[in-house]
């Protein structure tokens, strides 16, 4: 090729790389197969967090994955060092079980405190003979 470099284009029809001038060679450092794609081969460290719950709470963190509303828009534009690291962050948050809104909270604390009003009249009306 007269000294020159030659220019690689990836031929799509035969999946090799072609020399400039037609010539199916691979081009130098390429691999030589594609890697394997799949469940298996993905890293569990890069892989999104996301459990589809997607609601946010005041200080706009998901309620789900514990992302922020900005890391949740940016997420395909990190790269993987940046992933692994929310990842290792959200993880052991995700494994909590989740906080009950205020409002419900009350609610199940009342109902918790008449049924323990029942069980001690029941508990009362047992041990009187």
């Amino acid at each position: 090729m007269d000294g020159r470099r030659a220019r690689f284009k990836p031929d799509l029809r035969c999946r090799r790389w072609t020399a400039a001038a037609g010539s199916p060679i691979w081009p130098p450092g390429a691999p030589t197969r594609a890697p394997r794609r799949g469940p298996d081969t993905m890293p569990k460290d890069h892989a999104d967090p996301c459990i589809k719950v997607c609601r946010f709470d005041a200080a706009g963190v998901c309620l789900g994955c514990h992302r922020t509303k900005g890391e949740v828009r940016g997420w395909k534009r990190l790269d993987k060092a940046q992933r692994a690291e929310i990842n290792r962050r959200v993880r052991p948050l995700m494994a909590l079980p989740p906080a009950l809104p205020p409002k419900r909270r009350r609610k199940l604390e009342k109902k918790v405190a008449r049924l323990e009003g029942k069980l001690a009249a029941l508990r009362a009306r047992l041990a009187a003979p």
